[in-house]
């Protein structure tokens, strides 16, 4: 699953409440002592309308809920290859790649005191599954069942080696059930409209993480305090600060911070902008590529075979890379490289103008002209019209010529929906760290490929073939290594033109550790961070 200008409801969603957030104050940091105690300070453009965990969906809410709540699993740091334990102490998946069987540890307690077990586990999955909130589509199909006070089984109707995955994400944290209840929450099959727990859960602490809410405002700050009687390692910090600043601001401030204090939403760009004593963790986790229709009846051009591979040809991935900034990469294929499955870099196909002319004269193509219409607006800090105007640049070395339609983000979804446009421009994130969920969308015939005109019918069987062979494996190993091979076969004959990647940055003062991105769902996991 992506959430991308491929998912137009999950993107459309996200930009258009990021396009209302307020700008805060900022606040100096206190000293910190690692061993628990100072003030960590959070900076970030506020995109948060809930700290429920069943509903939870936007950045700011998933980097708190994280703080919050513990999951059955989760990922350590940058790397999300492989998920570690968390609530769960093991876990074993069937044969069959169907069933899922996790362990509780016998030492997790909620904030309260209480036994984290398995009948909370069974009561918060399912609340979230029948909330049919927008994180709801992370566990659909997915059933579960207490076998005992500690023993959790996940059964899935199809082989699913991501079951792990979508249960380290944040919307999966495990509530204190019988807490939940008195405050009106259900899991019930009617749970959407007969949960009435409403906001309580922006004030109340019933998870069983390293932090407890202190206070909260939607709109300027939120506080958390140190949940005491925490069952894992305490955190650093005994107070951390989340508060609302626009980007500008960030940079600001977090150039004048002395200690104690990150920001989370600054560009490659800006970032590169910054004093060295500044830390700056990135990694690229965001691909950019082009969608070339392939439906003869919408342009003969574009669905020739010869163009397709020349405007490939004419791609300046690493000159692309280099204005997106810190952290950024030139594509080798559709998986960026934070995700399993990615391809190595020496894959990477290095412009080259002259075999695109090459390729256009021999199948007697003088002079196209197409166009490319992308949305007006600036995401993760870069225009999106600085990376098209690149791509017009160097297709017309090749002799391409590329006329660019900046649309407003509504006006391009809709026309991007309806399939008729001749090139599409768009980013693609990943709503978890599963890069094979890729396959559901881009293969032939799937939705992201439909809107493009790439049909099973006009696909080269060997890209049929690759994307049945990604969902045939029912392991995490099998899969990353079907996808290498899926975007082998995807860049050689797929409608998707890839660029490249783009990084989360999050940027630290000098004398912290362990403030670093991640591409696991919440950013930055605030319970590790600590001070030198």
């Amino acid at each position: 699953m992506t959430s991308s200008f491929a998912k137009p409801l999950a993107l459309a969603s996200s930009l258009a409440v990021a396009a209302l957030v307020l700008a805060g104050c900022s606040a100096s940091s206190n000293n910190a002592a690692s061993g628990g105690g100072g003030t960590l300070t959070v900076d970030t453009s506020f995109v948060l309308k809930t700290l429920d965990p069943g509903l939870v969906y936007e950045q700011t809410g998933n980097i708190i809920v994280h703080a919050l709540y513990d999951t059955l699993v989760t990922y350590e740091g940058s790397d999300v290859t492989t998920v570690v334990p968390e609530l769960a102490s093991e876990w074993v998946q069937s044969d069959d790649g169907t069933t899922w069987t996790f362990t509780l540890n016998p030492d997790a307690t909620f904030a309260d005191g209480s036994a984290v077990t398995a009948e909370d586990v069974v009561f918060s999955l399912t609340r979230l599954q029948n909330l049919k909130g927008s994180s709801s589509q992370t566990v659909e199909g997915l059933t579960f069942a207490a076998d005992g006070d500690d023993t959790v089984v996940v059964t899935s109707p199809t082989p699913n080696p991501n079951v792990p995955v979508v249960l380290a994400m944040p919307a999966a944290s495990i509530l204190n059930a019988e807490e939940a209840e008195k405050l009106g929450a259900t899991d019930a099959a009617d749970a959407a409209s007969a949960d009435t727990v409403g906001t309580q859960l922006d004030e109340a602490s019933l998870g069983s993480g390293p932090y407890k809410i202190k206070s909260y405002d939607s709109s300027s700050k939120v506080v958390l305090e140190v949940n005491e009687d925490y069952w894992g390692d305490a955190p650093a910090y005994s107070r951390v600060v989340v508060q609302n600043v626009d980007v500008q601001n960030q940079k600001l401030t977090i150039s004048r911070a002395k200690a104690d204090e990150i920001a989370l939403d600054l560009s490659g760009p800006q970032a590169a902008e910054l004093s060295d004593d500044l830390q700056v963790s990135g990694v690229a986790d965001t691909s950019y590529f082009l969608s070339v229709n392939q439906d003869p009846a919408v342009s003969e051009i574009t669905s020739n075979p010869a163009f397709l591979a020349a405007l490939r040809a004419s791609v300046d991935g690493a000159g692309i890379a280099e204005i997106f900034g810190e952290g950024a990469t030139a594509a080798a294929g559709l998986v960026p490289p934070a995700f399993g499955g990615a391809l190595d870099e020496s894959e990477v196909q290095p412009q080259d103008i002259e075999k695109a002319k090459s390729l256009l004269e021999e199948a007697g193509i003088s002079s196209p002209k197409v166009n490319l219409v992308y949305p007006a607006i600036t995401y993760r800090g870069v225009d999106l019209g600085t990376i098209v105007t690149k791509v017009q640049q160097d297709a017309k070395k090749a002799g391409i010529e590329i006329e660019l339609q900046p649309e407003p983000i509504n006006v391009f979804l809709q026309s991007q929906s309806e399939g008729k446009n001749e090139i599409n421009f768009s980013p693609n994130s990943l709503n978890y760290p599963a890069a094979d969920s890729l396959v559901n969308n881009m293969a032939p015939g799937a939705s992201t490929s439909t809107r493009a005109g790439w049909t099973v019918e006009r696909a080269d069987p060997r890209a049929v073939e690759a994307s049945d062979a990604v969902n045939a494996e029912v392991t995490p190993e099998g899969r990353a290594e079907a996808m290498i091979a899926w975007q082998k076969v995807m860049n050689e004959t797929s409608p998707f033109v890839v660029l490249a990647n783009n990084a989360g940055i999050v940027v630290a003062t000098s004398n912290l550790v362990g403030a670093s991105y991640t591409p696991a769902g919440w950013t930055v996991d605030l319970a590790a961070i600590s001070a030198k």
